[in-house]
């Protein structure tokens, strides 16, 4: 997680015209833009830290992130004195080196993000060929259920292919929860060609977005999924955190 740190600046997963990837946490050899610092490196001196979990493949995954462990990230962009930082927190999950695009989980920057707020759900697919990880891919939750695109709490969360989540205001978090959850899926097939199902189920997750119901849906999964992971955001970048699974 990027306090101040905007999507772009994560530079896109994989440059086709190029053949670059962009910044990837898991990749501590590269020498990045020729600055002398490995990807892991150059994202520790930004302040980026992660959130690891341990996953089981084809099982629908709920990754929770605490609200207050965002809060205090956030108040490090404030304590700053880089002009460069925005009111914005954007985020990828990756593994080894496969990593998703970009996207906010916080925002008080409309300029940026449109809406603004704190992002509460975001879900993901991770597509696999004979059992290899081809990539991780972001599923468009939506603002249907908070008055659709021009909500001011509509935050677009990825702008390279426009991805937008209803945000939690801070009134909202005097009394809810705002912690992030991250609900995951796999598609495609193990070694052995057998199918995953649990991409699709996101998919049905998605579908429930169109109606007020979707937030407490959300929460009637969360509290049946025992697999259910609370990530830790401790004080320790990213260089020192080694690689897995993370956000």
């Amino acid at each position: 997680m990027w306090p101040g740190g905007k999507v772009e600046d994560w530079e896109p997963a994989y440059n086709a015209d190029t053949g670059i990837h962009g910044l990837n946490p898991c990749n501590a050899t590269n020498n990045y833009n020729n600055t002398g610092l490995s990807d892991a490196a150059y994202l520790a001196e930004k302040g980026v830290v992660v959130a690891a979990f341990e996953l089981k493949v084809d099982l629908l995954m709920a990754m929770r992130i605490n609200g207050s462990d965002i809060d205090r990230l956030f108040a490090t962009i404030s304590n700053a004195s880089s002009s460069t930082q925005h009111e914005v927190i954007s985020t990828v999950i990756f593994r080894a080196g496969f990593r998703s695009e970009a996207v906010y989980i916080r925002s008080e920057d409309a300029y940026l993000s449109r809406g603004t707020g704190r992002v509460k759900s975001l879900a993901l697919s991770a597509s696999f060929d004979k059992g290899q990880l081809t990539y991780l891919l972001w599923d468009d939750v939506t603002c249907n259920s908070c008055g659709g695109l021009t909500s001011k709490q509509c935050v677009t969360t990825a702008t390279s292919q426009p991805q937008h989540s209803c945000a939690a205001t801070d009134e909202e978090c005097v009394t809810d929860d705002c912690s992030l959850s991250i609900y995951m899926g796999f598609t495609g097939e193990d070694r052995h060609g057998v199918a995953f199902q649990t991409g699709s189920q996101i998919h049905r997750i998605n579908q429930y977005a169109v109606s007020s119901l979707y937030n407490s849906f959300l929460q009637q999964v969360s509290n049946v999924l025992d697999n259910a992971q609370r990530g830790f955001v401790g004080e320790t970048p990213i260089a020192d955190t080694g690689s897995g699974d993370a956000a």
